[in-house]
């Protein structure tokens, strides 16, 4: 392992190649869950990051959370708060990475390790650049809250949920809220040369649903003519050959606003002239998972299950449907629409975890503060960049401030490839140590701002 330059203090790269250390797998099961490795890393914080934790109030709304409070010197302006989580997912194939998963490896100017991209890279980039500016003596304007959940892979509801109660009984009202989310892609879009800072105003909402039928069983010697499984498929094939209508929401119609300008022709004629192109858009954008994603409400058959044995009839047949909203819609009606289409095949469709569909987020102003300041920041740490609003497919904590925050935005400041994304929930998960440093400048740059 690299060392740091100054001896008896360690760099930004240790600090993350540290915490990647613990390996904070989180599961819906607790049970599951390595609770010593979850304390080990917060019992090191103070550690890495003294400065911090001799000035910041740190509260533990639960187990899963930390609370950090930095007073601003202005009480009349509203607080900020600056997200991330410290809970990473399993590395499945422990043998197939280059470096160990959980090793903190430093090596060819990276760091190597579950976290370093998802998402404990903010963390560490967020209390860095803290630290340094508590060195400086520098206090912000406004109070600024770090909040860290510890559950955020399996729904966050022990990490972020505790901590937006926790805030919530107190009546903060926060301007805006920064998490994780879009990246800043390089080289993803082949009509537009310049790195797009993709930040998220939106979410897309999350639900899963069972299409189920029942059968009867018996002996596979005899079968009848329509089996649980057959009618399931038939289901299946309707929902997949039936997709939602596509729309372009208005986070959608921001992006090729703000894209129109950076994009070679015919892509800027066609960005800047929806009245007339959304058609071609609508069709263009169908056509590949990314963008289709990105303008309809979408239905991904993910699981099956019928009998358990080979000649054994299935009394019953089952599917699991993984479904992400698009803001505009909500899921009464994207699980009413399922079930029209599977309906006549004698399939019934119900939401699967009751209680656990999360509605799509409201689409956040590029006008707000919180744009600005994000905007801003980003001019220095990465000039160049050009910020874009955009809808995030994925889940994030987000969902547990509403209410709490006027804005939200969603975005990892780090430049990604598309074959670095692969890394995030994948193999060799690694960060570029130039790449965390200007993460960390950013962050300081915002909290300078504030």
């Amino acid at each position: 392992m690299e060392q740091g330059q100054d001896r008896g203090r360690l760099t930004i790269q240790e600090k993350l190649a540290r915490l990647v250390q613990f390996p904070t797998v989180s599961s819906y099961d607790p049970d599951q869950e390595d609770e010593g490795a979850f304390d080990l890393l917060k019992s090191a914080l103070p550690t890495l990051f003294p400065r911090v934790h001799a000035s910041l109030r740190r509260e533990e709304p639960s187990s899963r959370a930390l609370l950090y409070t930095w007073p601003g010197k202005d009480p009349s302006l509203k607080p900020a708060i600056l997200c991330a989580h410290f809970d990473v997912v399993p590395a499945l194939s422990p043998a197939s990475w280059k470096k160990p998963p959980f090793s903190g490896e430093i090596c060819d100017q990276e760091v190597w390790g579950r976290g370093t991209q998802d998402i404990k890279v903010l963390m560490a980039s967020a209390l860095e650049a803290a630290e340094e500016l508590l060195e400086k003596g520098f206090r912000p304007e406004r109070t600024i809250y770090f909040a860290f959940g510890g559950d955020e892979e399996v729904g966050g509801t022990r990490g972020a949920g505790a901590i937006a109660a926790q805030l919530k009984a107190r009546g903060i009202n926060a301007s805006f809220l920064l998490d994780e989310g879009g990246p800043i892609s390089v080289g993803m879009l082949s009509f537009v040369k310049k790195p797009l800072a993709l930040i998220g105003v939106a979410e897309k909402g999350y639900m899963d649903v069972e299409l189920s039928v029942k059968g009867r069983g018996g002996h596979a010697s005899m079968p009848p003519r329509e089996t649980a499984p057959g009618k399931l498929a038939r289901a299946v094939v309707a929902l997949e050959k039936h997709p939602s209508s596509p729309t372009l929401t208005k986070t959608i119609r921001a992006f090729l606003s703000r894209l129109a300008p950076e994009a070679s022709q015919p892509y800027r004629f066609l960005f800047s002239n929806l009245w007339i192109t959304r058609p071609f858009i609508l069709a263009a954008f169908g056509a590949a998972p990314t963008t289709n994603a990105l303008i309809r409400t979408t239905a991904a058959v993910t699981m099956l299950s019928g009998s358990s044995k080979e000649n054994v009839l299935a009394d019953r047949a089952a599917a699991t449907v993984n479904m992400r909203i698009l803001p505009g819609d909500d899921h009464v009606s994207a699980l009413a629409r399922v079930q029209r289409l599977v309906e006549p095949c004698g399939v019934t469709a119900r939401v699967k975890h009751q209680g656990h569909a999360v509605e799509p987020s409201e689409e956040s102003e590029t006008s707000h503060e919180g744009w600005n300041l994000i905007e801003k920041a980003l001019k220095v740490s990465h000039p160049e960049a050009v910020c874009v609003p955009f809808l995030f497919s994925a889940g994030t904590d987000t969902k547990h401030y509403k209410g709490i925050a006027d804005a939200m935005y969603r975005f990892t400041c780090l430049p990604q490839t598309s074959e670095d994304l692969k890394g995030i929930h994948g193999d060799d998960e690694r960060v570029r140590i130039a790449d965390l440093q200007k993460c960390a400048r950013f962050y300081s740059l915002l909290m300078e701002s504030l």
